[in-house]
């Protein structure tokens, strides 16, 4: 009774939000305009008995185990279970955070943009990872069930969401390859989120959108070590602007590893942090700069390259406006097959705490008839890609670290067609390193990469070889079919 009491008041409020912002009525130009930020920093109810270690030496394998990090089996491996272990570096419970970092902090951030029937939802997390599904860390909290829940709960396509998280490797490891975060942590995170997508949904107001991109190839380089890689050296933003000429929000993509040092015991949002902070300062509103193209790509200029790329950004009105707002948006799933030996040993089975099927699949992708991949396995993952309009500007989700070769394409196929796009990385899952077939490297992608320079690094983060060519063919698919 009471959790239908609650899904009950959660609809009147959704439908009487919706009501209020429709009577303000659109100008032609102008789609509803909504964003919100939410802290993240972690806030433990001691009476509830909710610890947060900031001992590191408690959070560190010794030559024993503490009967507590045994009697959690929450992930694969013993870590301590009031630990927040950050992500990215080596694997297993190695490196604890014990602070936050106060000057940029660490939020989930989100913007809704909706054309009075159709919405898009955008919201990032200052986080090296978020998985689309979760096997043991949190209940319906990953990705395509948050899209699943709020979508019902504000009459939103589940197609419309996307869910990413910056990557910084001085984050909360969220999705347990690195130990994990306490329970209570993982909560009160995913229900940050929920409140975060809440909130811009009530804030929504009639604004206009500009666009545009600025070439930097000054503040990245590829980082591939067996061969020189394509790269996407540019940022690519808009900006919504409500008619009292106030910003509402600037979103960005750009592609680079926020992999910046000191990497200390203080959880840092990298350059992310510094670019939203920056461009709030400049320009009002919400801002946040999702990863593009990353997975073979790296920073120049540290973390203040964030506060460069935000300086970077024309004023106010300089950029192109989004002609034709409609709001629109497309998903598909599959099963993709798991040929990596050593991913499939890191679960039981699955990627940390992401649970793979225990089902066969097969795919063939690539662009000549002749020269498909092909790949099949016992062992699968469920997983999409999504694309959203919003008249000439486009969004796309793809779940993983994708590859620049990826995002050069998918932005390429929309400027020949008048389109911006912003192709989004970690988007809606978490599937390791996306690279096509042509740059996989086979050794590197069974266990070796993890242990050799010589070989792919990337690769052995990479779930299988035909997984870039399938994900980018997805995403094409969607994009010329006509929506």
């Amino acid at each position: 009774m009471t959790t239908t009491l609650v899904r009950l008041l959660l609809f009147a409020t959704a439908l009487a939000f919706s009501t209020a912002a429709s009577a303000q009525g659109l100008d032609p130009g102008e789609v509803y305009v909504g964003a919100s930020k939410v802290n993240i920093a972690p806030q433990p109810n001691a009476l509830l008995g909710k610890i947060w270690e900031h001992d590191e030496t408690k959070c560190e394998i010794g030559p024993g185990l503490d009967p507590l990090w045994a009697a959690n089996t929450r992930l694969p491996w013993p870590e301590n279970p009031n630990c927040i272990y950050r992500g990215g570096f080596g694997i297993g419970p190695e490196n604890s955070l014990t602070s936050f970092d106060p000057q940029y902090g660490l939020w989930s951030r989100s913007v809704v943009i909706s054309d009075g029937t159709d919405t898009a939802v955008l919201t990032l997390i200052d986080g090296v990872y978020y998985f689309g599904r979760y096997k043991n860390m949190c209940t319906r909290c990953g990705a395509f069930e948050l899209a699943e829940d709020l979508g019902a709960e504000l009459q939103i396509a589940p197609s419309g969401f996307i869910f990413s998280a910056t990557h910084s490797h001085d984050s909360p490891d969220f999705i347990g390859g690195w130990g994990g975060v306490p329970q209570w942590y993982m909560d009160q995170v995913a229900d940050a989120m929920r409140q975060s997508v809440r909130e811009a949904y009530r804030n929504r107001k009639p604004a206009r959108i500009e666009m545009g991109e600025k070439l930097t190839r000054n503040q990245n380089h590829e980082r591939r070590n067996v061969y020189w890689s394509a790269e996407d050296p540019t940022v690519n933003w808009f900006r919504a602007i409500d008619r009292s000429g106030a910003v509402i929000a600037t979103v960005a993509a750009y592609p680079a590893h926020p992999t910046n040092g000191p990497h200390a015991a203080e959880a840092n949002a990298d350059w992310h942090g510094r670019f939203a902070k920056t461009a709030e300062t400049r320009f009002g509103g919400v801002a946040m700069a999702f990863p593009g193209g990353l997975g073979n790509m790296s920073t120049d200029g540290g973390r203040d390259m964030g506060i460069t790329l935000a300086n970077l950004l024309p004023d106010v009105g300089q950029g192109t406006p989004v002609a034709n707002p409609d709001v629109r948006s497309r998903q598909v799933f599959w099963n993709h097959p798991i040929t990596n030996s050593g991913l499939l040993s890191l679960g039981t089975p699955g990627l940390f705490d992401r649970p793979f099927d225990p089902a066969p699949a097969n795919v063939s992708a690539g662009k000549g008839a002749n020269n498909r991949c092909q790949s099949a396995s016992g062992t699968s993952v469920r997983t999409a890609v999504s694309a959203i309009r919003v008249g000439t500007l486009t969004l796309t989700a793809g779940p993983g670290e994708l590859f620049s070769n990826i995002t050069n394409t998918i932005e390429e196929n929309e400027v020949k067609n008048g389109r911006l796009a912003l192709p989004i990385s970690i988007a809606n899952d978490g599937l390791g390193y996306i690279m096509q077939a042509f740059e996989y490297d086979p050794v590197g992608g069974q266990v070796v990469g993890f242990l050799s320079e010589d070989v792919g690094y990337e690769d052995a983060y990479s779930i299988d070889r035909c997984f870039g060519d399938k994900v980018l063919e997805e995403t094409l698919n969607l994009l010329n079919s006509g929506f």
